[in-house]
């Protein structure tokens, strides 16, 4: 038997130089050009701080009637007591029980507090039950959330749309305790 010499394939070559040339080429162009435009269409450091200065200079100037707008605000504000809770939770799925214990205020505008007592006493046991159920269906890591922000917020919302109208501002828990049994 005669050896056949198989035809050997050449071997494929890598990008060539010029290749290589064009793309950084290209990579050039692109940086001189984003070079370009931050020097002529961005603010130079001495506009920003002379905007910032203007800025700052009108925040003080409009400070004052500001605070006094936020004090006379927060002094229409009246605090409300909306009940003590405890609530004795048992989870199935992780076989754990808790318990909650808490005491929870509400804030209302000071021109709506005899309506809202009003609204408040007509509704009262099923305010109690919407935050029970709020509390029940929380995630432990809820509860155990140092500013309780999801429960407030979804307490507030319930208890809102059960009024009517929103003449809850914001809720406020006090005396707080939170045991897993």
């Amino acid at each position: 038997m005669a050896d056949v010499e198989q035809p050997t394939n050449p071997p494929t070559a890598g990008p060539s130089t010029i290749g290589r040339l064009l793309i950084a080429g290209f990579m050039g162009l692109v940086v001189a050009c984003e070079c370009l435009f931050a020097y002529f269409w961005l603010p130079s450091a001495e506009q920003v701080a002379a905007r910032a200065e203007q800025i700052s200079k009108q925040a003080q100037s409009d400070g004052p009637e500001s605070e006094e707008d936020k004090e006379a605000e927060k002094a229409l504000a009246i605090e409300v007591d909306l009940g003590k809770f405890t609530v004795t939770n048992h989870r199935l799925s992780t076989e754990a029980t808790f318990r909650i214990d808490f005491h929870l205020f509400g804030t209302v505008d000071e021109e709506q507090q005899g309506e809202f007592q009003e609204i408040f006493a007509r509704n009262e046991h099923r305010f109690r039950d919407h935050v029970i159920v709020e509390v029940r269906n929380s995630e432990i890591s809820d509860l155990t959330d140092a500013g309780l922000g999801l429960i407030k917020r979804r307490i507030l919302e319930k208890s809102n749309a059960l009024f009517g109208k929103p003449l809850l501002k914001s809720v406020v828990f006090a005396e707080y305790s939170f045991v897993e049994l």
